[in-house]
């Protein structure tokens, strides 16, 4: 004998309202979360792309024109020939020197970086520029951690406009 099925009672609510209740438990759960997300704004000076030739300025000779290089062997430093200190490399190229402060048990060697830049900073309190590059297998972290290095402390800032550059020159 077949058994007659009532039918269902609807649902007269709205069909919403379920879909809100979520909603309004997850808002308060988002801005908790993100009380632990921080971010850090590095104001880092891009090269500038032109077709024109370069003219240094006048008082181009007189700057330092500090140039890190990092590459796979350790950093290499570039300075004005005026200014060249005894710890550095003689080479003009950088493919073809060995590193001024060559790797630490395989790894770069950030406080004697440091220590270079504060002895060049001695010396010109004036300047506060850098050019930093990497080599293209450089890692990025590598490079951020030269970076902070060279800007120094809040108290005994080193070189705080760092610009990056593209490879090694």
């Amino acid at each position: 004998m077949p058994v007659k099925r009532r039918p269902l009672d609807e649902y007269e609510g709205d069909p919403l309202i379920p879909i809100m209740n979520l909603v309004c438990m997850l808002i308060p759960l988002l801005l908790y979360g993100a009380v632990f997300v921080r971010f850090i704004t590095l104001e880092v000076n891009s090269p500038k792309m032109t077709n024109a030739p370069v003219e240094p300025p006048p008082d181009q000779a007189e700057k330092l024109n500090l140039t890190v290089m990092i590459t796979d062997q350790g950093f290499h430093f570039k300075v004005n020939p005026r200014y060249r200190l005894p710890w550095m490399s003689m080479a003009t190229e950088t493919a073809s020197a060995g590193p001024d402060i060559p790797k630490k048990d395989d790894d770069w060697d950030y406080e004697e970086l440091n220590k270079r830049l504060k002895e060049l900073k001695e010396n010109h309190r004036e300047e506060r520029q850098l050019i930093l590059g990497a080599e293209d297998d450089i890692q990025f972290e590598v490079l951020i951690r030269a970076m902070d290095y060279s800007r120094g402390e809040e108290t005994n800032e080193l070189f705080p406009d760092v610009t990056l550059t593209r490879g090694v020159v």
